[in-house]
């Protein structure tokens, strides 16, 4: 296709397939997103989503656009990682938008998407391969720890006081088990640190020393892609030791998987910021014969002493 020729007059071309963000459908090149801002056409005029945060390894995420009409295709990269631009075709004259080009993609974004506020950016091309000036679109990208606070995107915000958080690198139904000090076990059936059915209602829900798991994932191995499962406390957790298990009900066909158990504590710095320490808990390997439909806890792997 013309579009695809035009774009690549100055890259080389590969699948784009392990790039941290990927375009469904789109054409990927490789090397830096060329840009002119001595030129006023042709323009991406805007390009947004439904929302501006996303979390690491989201996908579907759709974006659309207008660009000028003399606009033949448009471009997008995540300027602070990757290795390249993914370029699809200008659509349709919107007569509700003067005639101007509507366009859409729809972006994944991996793991490797750093946390933050960052910004995607999209540029034109012209049907003779000129292109335009740089158009930047501001996006909240949230790590798979944070539970939706927006901590990493605000300086402002508070990070969550501590979050215990289990990885995992295949896609089986792995599932972060605690036993609290009170002998309460947090779990997908009961998933706070609540005492009795561990429902959050009334004052619960507002106290930060309460503990929750942040979600099941891969639950009855209907895969999400993400593989983190945390247990997340807003404020300072009640003191004790916390023993911690990792438990495969299924193993989704796998043969094997890798976890990881880390600690993320918020600090209180001098300046008025709260930077968040990672501590490297344990790492291990569960066997696909493991699996045990979730009737036990699983496998033991550190008692912690918080706070």
């Amino acid at each position: 296709m013309l579009w695809v020729l035009l774009a690549c007059a100055d890259g080389g071309y590969t699948s784009g397939a392990s790039e941290p963000i990927t375009v469904n459908g789109a054409e990927f090149i490789e090397g830096d997103l060329p840009s002119n801002d001595g030129r006023t056409i042709p323009e991406v005029l805007y390009s947004a989503s439904v929302g501006y945060v996303v979390t690491q390894g989201m996908g579907n995420i759709k974006y659309s656009g207008l660009a000028s009409t003399d606009a033949y295709s448009v471009a997008v990269s995540f300027p602070t990682v990757g290795t390249g631009y993914w370029v699809v075709p200008a659509g349709a004259p919107d007569v509700t938008q003067e005639s101007n080009l509507s366009f859409s993609m729809v972006l994944n974004f991996s793991e490797e998407v750093p946390p933050g506020l960052q910004s995607l950016d999209f540029v034109a091309f012209d049907a003779d391969g000129h292109v335009g000036p740089l158009y930047e679109s501001t996006i909240c990208v949230l790590s798979d720890i944070s539970d939706g606070s927006f901590a990493e995107c605000d300086p402002e915000t508070t990070p969550q006081n501590a979050i215990i958080s289990l990885s995992w690198d295949t896609p089986v139904d792995l599932d972060l088990v605690a036993v609290t000090p009170e002998g309460k076990v947090v779990s997908w059936k009961n998933p706070t640190t609540l005492t009795g059915d561990g429902t959050l209602d009334g004052d619960a829900i507002d106290d930060p020393t309460t503990g929750e798991l942040s979600r099941d994932s891969n639950a009855n191995c209907v895969i999400d892609g993400i593989q983190v499962e945390s247990l997340i406390f807003p404020g300072e957790p009640p003191a004790g030791d916390y023993a911690f298990y990792a438990s495969l009900p299924y193993n989704c066909g796998e043969s094997y998987v890798n976890w990881d158990l880390s600690l993320y504590r918020r600090t209180d710095a001098d300046d008025g910021t709260h930077p968040v320490e990672q501590t490297d808990l344990a790492k291990g390997e569960l066997l696909g014969s493991q699996a045990d439909g979730g009737v036990s806890y699983g496998t033991y792997i550190t008692t912690l002493t918080l706070p």
